[in-house]
């Protein structure tokens, strides 16, 4: 048996439609409900979490993962700078602990 050329395949898939893209965010979003729900979560506090995310997530336009910290910034110090504290903690802890969840999704993806 001879010796093969190994490619990248990432170098030849075209880029990604955007209802491809709007697939994965669904199925990200899906993953960390399940994720939530199987911590021991109550479906309140989960559905509460989403919620967040949410208004988060209609406010800058794009999946949440492309969020920037400036783009926090703006978000948290300019949107929500008069809402009430709690409504500011909620939603902060919402979307760290969406980033949380995505940092654990790519590593255990790296790792495969």
């Amino acid at each position: 048996m001879g010796l093969a050329v190994v490619r990248d395949l990432r170098d030849r898939r075209a880029p990604a439609t955007d209802e491809e893209l709007e697939d994965f965010e669904v199925d990200v979003l899906a993953g960390f409900v399940l994720a939530r729900a199987s911590a021991g979560l109550t479906d309140g506090t989960v559905r509460g979490d989403v919620s967040q995310l949410e208004q988060i997530r209609d406010w800058f336009g794009r999946p949440l993962w492309e969020m920037e910290p400036t783009d926090a910034d703006a978000y948290f110090g300019r949107v929500l700078r008069g809402a009430p504290s709690g409504t500011r903690l909620a939603r902060s802890q919402a979307l760290r602990t969406y980033f949380a969840f995505l940092e654990l999704r790519s590593k255990r993806s790296c790792t495969r």
